[in-house]
């Protein structure tokens, strides 16, 4: 039988991976998205971290320490895809302004479902990372394709969106993208 691993982030993340990293998503998966007994703590557990994210986000409070935490988050991806190169060192800026300033709306939170066994050999780049190195079932894709994952959850219609919500290459250009997250970074 072959096995679903889960991943819950941001609304926020995903267009940034989809749009202004082509489309490649870093992201940490867990066998099952409540992988209980499975020895995951709350830091590789997809239903805690969704849990994590929706309370602050349907209460709009814009002083959660889980939020305060993923804007640092998305300011050191940002760092390293500018030193990678996959951004310029200009739109690696106003990313960082983004991080420390999109509304609360883009923290609505989402889940990838990656439907392929990321535990066997086969999959370049996948590895067993944080807490799956003291034995829970955590895996690091740090470049999981548009086509490996289905988004679950993603169902908050706000016309902020709607852009975003476009597949991958909509933009003309990563500047076109990064402006488009701009407006909602007063």
């Amino acid at each position: 039988m072959q096995k679903t691993y889960y991943s819950a982030t941001t609304f926020l993340t995903l267009s940034i991976n989809r749009h202004l990293y082509e489309g490649k998503h870093y992201v940490y998966v867990a066998e099952s998205f409540y992988p209980y007994g499975k020895s995951n703590p709350k830091s590789s557990n997809p239903l805690l971290i969704y849990m994590d994210l929706y309370q602050p986000w349907q209460d709009r409070d814009e002083h959660d320490k889980f939020f305060l935490q993923h804007r640092l988050a998305v300011r050191k991806g940002v760092l390293a895809k500018e030193k990678d190169g996959t951004v310029l060192p200009r739109i690696a800026n106003d990313l960082r302004r983004v991080a420390d300033r999109v509304i609360l709306e883009f923290f609505y939170p989402v889940v990838y479902r990656v439907n392929f066994d990321v535990s066997t050999a086969g999959r370049a780049g996948v590895t067993v990372a944080g807490s799956g190195l003291k034995g829970s079932s955590e895996f690091l894709i740090p470049d999981l394709n548009e086509t490996e994952y289905e988004l679950l959850f993603n169902d908050n219609y706000t016309h902020h969106f709607d852009k975003l919500r476009e597949p991958c290459g909509y933009f003309g250009s990563k500047a076109d993208a990064v402006i488009e997250l701009l407006k909602w970074s007063p």
